[in-house]
């Protein structure tokens, strides 16, 4: 291989001038010039619009743009992923919250449950406690009262053998005096006293001749039957249209149905017979006038004209107190004896409240 000689600086000045001349002669051609007129204007217009070419400048390569909207589709991917696991997250722990609160609840109601059962038992057996203590004290006080008043008799018929003979005849006379007073038949609900309460004297009804008349012997039948009542409250009638809560002493002496059961507790209850003689003075006898209507009346010494053998009835139907040979007019529903102990005869009545 042939070596190059070495370039002089002559040579390298006649280098330069011939590019210089080949460099003028292309600028100086036709083509050359529009060549450069193109590029001025290319030049002006990106002065005037800089943010297109910024725009321009800045488009990515396709490989470029596929890499990011891979990049963009996996972090969709998983955010959706992240935001499904959240959601069952929740909805797992939503329905475990419900079932913990529903067993909970579920337990609260059987311990609410099994806390009012063992209170209602415990209520009920002081209840039964409570009942069996009044039943023993009821029947303590009823044996004590048979005791006294049998005692009480029994010292009474040894003073006097004829006591019971002299009551009736007393109660009959007290009966036959109460046909003198002019009364109106009224039987509404008035307070009076308590006790040896009473209504005004110029109204009554049929009870009510019986009330007075045992008042006459010092007999309190307001107190008495009161008493009685209270001890024994369901041992009496209480019918619907009375509605009773407990004893009133106002008007539970004026009800002929209340006065049976007290001379059957505290009396002598005879046999209901068609026979005349069965029926003697002093004698209380009841009657049926329909429904649950009832009447009562005092038997009196006084013969009737129409039978010697029938004895005749002081009572108040309506029309006052009269006495009558009514015996056997209505269905005889209770024949009563009661000739009770008394201390204080002819106690004066207490005046009505209003």
């Amino acid at each position: 291989m042939v070596a190059k000689p070495p370039q002089t600086k002559v040579d390298a000045r006649k280098k330069v001038q011939t590019y210089a001349k080949a460099n003028l002669v292309a600028k100086s051609s036709p083509k050359y010039q529009q060549v450069r007129q193109s590029s001025l204007r290319k030049q002006s217009s990106s002065s005037r619009k800089p943010a297109q070419v910024v725009r321009n400048r800045s488009i990515r390569s396709p490989r470029a743009t596929l890499a990011q909207a891979r990049a963009s589709h996996a972090a969709k991917q998983l955010a959706a992923e992240k935001n499904r696991y959240h959601q069952e997250f929740e909805a797992k722990r939503r329905w475990y919250q419900e079932n913990w609160e529903r067993e909970q609840r579920l337990t609260q109601q059987q311990q609410e449950q099994q806390r009012r059962l063992q209170l209602a038992e415990a209520q009920q057996r002081r209840r039964q406690q409570v009942q069996a203590q009044n039943q023993q004290r009821q029947q303590w006080q009823q044996q004590k009262q048979r005791q006294q008043r049998q005692l009480a008799a029994n010292r009474v018929r040894r003073l006097n053998p004829n006591y019971s003979v002299q009551l009736a005849s007393y109660l009959s006379n007290a009966a036959l005096e109460r046909t003198r007073h002019r009364v109106r038949y009224d039987g509404r609900y008035i307070p009076i006293a308590y006790p040896n309460g009473d209504v005004p004297a110029s109204i009554g009804v049929c009870t009510d001749t019986v009330i007075r008349s045992y008042r006459r012997l010092g007999v309190d039948l307001q107190r008495l039957v009161h008493e009685d009542m209270s001890m024994a409250f369901y041992a009496y009638p209480n019918l619907p249209k009375w509605g009773l809560q407990g004893p009133d002493p106002n008007i539970d002496h004026r009800r002929v149905h209340n006065l049976k059961v007290f001379f059957t507790r505290n009396g002598q209850r005879l046999p209901v017979s068609r026979h005349a003689a069965a029926y003697q003075p002093g004698d209380m006898v009841t009657w049926s006038l329909g429904g649950d209507q009832e009447h009562i009346g005092i038997v009196v010494n006084q013969r009737s004209p129409a039978d010697p053998n029938r004895f005749m009835i002081v009572h108040n139907v309506g029309e006052g107190e009269k006495m009558e040979d009514v015996l056997f007019k209505w269905p005889i529903t209770g024949h009563f004896r009661y000739y009770p102990f008394y201390q204080q005869p002819y106690t004066q009545l207490a005046s009505a409240r209003y």
